[in-house]
């Protein structure tokens, strides 16, 4: 202990240290811009910097807390581009369905206000947890085996999909959907290559950042950008007075930001449980102790409170089996262990002894760094929420190439942008006919999670013992009372007539009409008064076509999937069967006439709008037109050292203001954008990032 306190009091010396500071700032400076680009994480930035903080940073105790403030400080400002731009990431997309529709309503200057309080309160606590909570830690953690682990993500889709409200069978088969495209690739353990069509590219499965840019970012900025119009009124309040009301009520809520920050820390001290799991667990557990649940989904600010206090916390706990256990708590916090074995340094009870001073500078910088970008933030978010006022083709063409380039530099390869544009297919299908996606990318991003911890849980205690650990069981009993306690509590928020609704007069067969005294769209009884309001009839609707594909692809699960070996074929043809089940439950009741509820999502903005269709169809060509010059431009002179993406980038930012808006304001826009592009591909992505950009490839398909 004596020791301990020593390497303590060292480490908070380095508070009086000039080279200290230089980098703390250094890390901020770095972190702030980046993490305001969509779809650039922390994960990233870090890849790129280790090797030059490793080799300039001699003293490690600074290079260190240097990576602490960048993980830190993304948590907090990725919650930026989701409410302003609707651009989420992994990590904020509960963020986003709450905060974007708040912004949508003119509240983006309040409520990103309460969010840098709350993220502010939940980084303190985070870290005063690390502190009290490593030496003593190492036994809990080591008691969350494979089984374990496994429970906490399957608890995570079963959460996600008990919050889908009335399209109960809707959000659980998304949440199959996206454990069936973790399958993509080969086997955990087996030999097996799993629905990859032979395509070379697909041999590391499915990439996170592209299939979330394209599910979840992309439809978003595509519909958004389709309206031509702001995302917030005219009369949006955006004052630094607004801003600092936000924050006043972020402090308010500081009972509830302790209890959702000591969850996140909970949560992110379980090795494998990562930033998507905490954002929607945390949401769960926020939603479970409210009275009224019938605000979320709708833009509700505490839901976005509850997520966001948990998400900085969990940093804290992230840390945790890192610097105790050598175990890396997230994928940030993985590039710290990469530094820190190359300062010859080792994780684990040597933290606490010759390398307190490390150990306490990490959890300090992790609390500095939050503050210090709560204050930037409070000062520059009447400038940023300002965005909102911007008609969203001038804010749209700037952030799709963005987002396409970020994707391609998770991987280098092209099958990236493939990714993306297949995946926003399906989520502009799913926005279409009201099916949830949050459980979608939940699913996706925990089914490697589940599949590979209970195949390792397997090989060591075989079936039986895996499904009998005393721990797993606890925890996959209360998976299913929470998850059936939520269901409960949805199912009564959705009493009040969201949940079954009356088939409106163009709906009902030819002959009859709505119940005498209801509206059209007034509240059902039991589906059973549907079925009989039709006579038993069947009639097909638009909709049925995307149910029925999802029919279709589930016996496609199945048939291929029954020539895997054992441990290949085990987890999707489970789901398969599953997913067949639901899917066709939907099908039939499509077919029947009952009408699922809301969904937690966000559903066509630009549908019905005057004029979006005619939208659409330009976007498709400027798409098109970018696509084309990726493939075929390599236009590389002077300062100007981007490829045919950089390119493509510059014209649709360049054309698509005025092709859609037709006014002066586009072409002001058009110009603005243009050079805003131009600034980023010179200086941003080639000088400061020094970014991979894709090689052309069309000429050599014809080669």
């Amino acid at each position: 202990m004596p020791e301990m306190l020593q390497g303590f009091i060292a480490g908070l010396s380095y508070l009086g240290n000039g080279d200290y500071w230089f980098g703390f700032f250094f890390a901020l400076a770095l972190a702030v811009p980046v993490s305001l680009i969509p779809g650039i994480s922390a994960t990233l930035v870090m890849a790129i910097t280790i090797p030059f903080i490793v080799v300039s940073v001699s003293d490690p105790v600074v290079g260190l807390a240097m990576l602490a403030v960048l993980t830190g400080v993304d948590n907090t400002l990725d919650s930026i581009p989701a409410i302003l731009l609707g651009m989420p990431g992994g990590a904020t997309q509960v963020t986003f369905l709450e905060g974007n529709q708040l912004a949508h309503r003119g509240k983006a200057a309040h409520t990103l206000g309460a969010v840098y309080a709350v993220s502010a309160m939940g980084g303190l606590i985070g870290a005063f947890s690390l502190a009290l909570i490593i030496p003593v830690i190492a036994p809990f953690v080591l008691a969350f085996g494979f089984a374990e682990i496994a429970a906490m993500a399957m608890f995570g889709v079963a959460m996600v999909a008990a919050l889908s409200g009335g399209a109960m069978l809707k959000g659980i088969f998304a949440g199959v959907l996206g454990l069936l495209l973790s399958t993509v690739g080969p086997g955990k353990v087996s030999l097996d290559f799993r629905y990859m069509f032979d395509q070379t590219w697909l041999f590391d499965g499915l990439p996170l950042i592209a299939t979330t840019i394209g599910v979840f970012a992309l439809p978003e900025i595509i519909d958004l950008t389709m309206t031509r119009k702001p995302l917030a009124p005219k009369d949006a309040a955006i004052s630094y007075g607004e801003v600092m009301r936000g924050a006043r009520y972020g402090l308010s809520r500081w009972r509830m930001t302790i209890r959702q920050s000591l969850f996140g820390v909970f949560l992110g001290a379980v090795p494998g449980i990562g930033s998507g799991v905490v954002d929607w667990m945390s949401y769960a557990f926020g939603i479970f102790w409210t009275k009224d649940k019938s605000q979320f989904g709708k833009g509700s600010l505490d839901g976005v409170l509850f997520a966001e206090s948990a998400q900085n916390a969990k940093e804290g706990g992230q840390a945790i089996p890192t610097l105790a256990l050598g175990i890396p708590g997230g994928r940030a916090w993985a590039f710290v262990i990469v530094a820190m074995t190359s300062y010859g340094i080792a994780p684990g009870q040597r933290m606490l002894q010759e390398h307190a001073d490390i150990t306490i500078m990490i959890v300090m910088s992790l609390g500095l760094g939050n503050l210090a970008v709560t204050m930037l933030g409070l000062l520059f978010t009447r400038q940023m929420a300002r965005l909102t006022l911007i008609p969203y083709p001038v804010l749209g063409f700037l952030i799709i190439p963005i987002s396409l380039l970020a994707a391609f530099q998770d991987t280098r390869d092209l099958s990236a942008i493939t990714i993306v544009l297949i995946g926003t297919g399906l989520g502009m299908l799913m926005k279409r006919y009201k099916w949830p996606r949050p459980p979608l990318l939940i699913g996706f991003i925990l089914g490697p999670i589940i599949e590979s911890n209970i195949v390792n849980s397997v090989g060591r205690y075989d079936w039986v013992g895996t499904f009998t650990r005393p721990l797993f069981i606890v925890l996959f009993v209360i998976s299913i009372m929470t998850a059936a306690l939520f269901t409960k509590f949805m199912a009564r928020t959705e009493a009040s007539g969201t949940a079954l609704m009356e088939p409106t007069a163009d709906e009902l067969p030819e002959g009859l009409s709505p119940p005498s005294g209801a509206a059209p769209d007034a509240p059902s009884g039991p589906a059973s008064m549907v079925a009989r309001a039709r006579g038993l009839r069947w009639a097909w609707s638009e909709r049925q076509l995307f149910t029925g594909a999802m029919v279709a692809l589930s016996v496609y699960v199945l048939w291929e999937g029954s020539g895997f070996s054992f441990f290949g074929r085990w987890f999707p043809i489970g789901l398969g069967v599953v997913g067949l089940v639901l899917s066709t439950s939907q099908f039939v009741r499509e077919g029947v006439g009952v009408k699922a509820g809301d969904v937690m999502d966000i559903g066509m903005r630009s549908q019905g709008l005057e004029g979006a269709r005619t939208a659409g169809a330009i976007f498709l060509a400027l798409l098109t037109m970018m696509l084309v010059l990726t493939g075929v431009a390599d236009i590389q002179f002077w300062i100007f050292q981007f490829g045919g993406l950089g390119w493509g980038a510059f014209f649709i930012a360049l054309l698509g203001p005025p092709l859609m808006m037709r006014n002066k304001t586009g072409l002001i826009g058009g110009v603005i954008g243009a050079s805003v592009i131009l600034f980023l591909n010179i200086v941003f992505f080639d000088y400061v990032l020094a970014v991979f950009w894709p090689e052309p490839f069309i000429l050599d398909l014809f080669r």
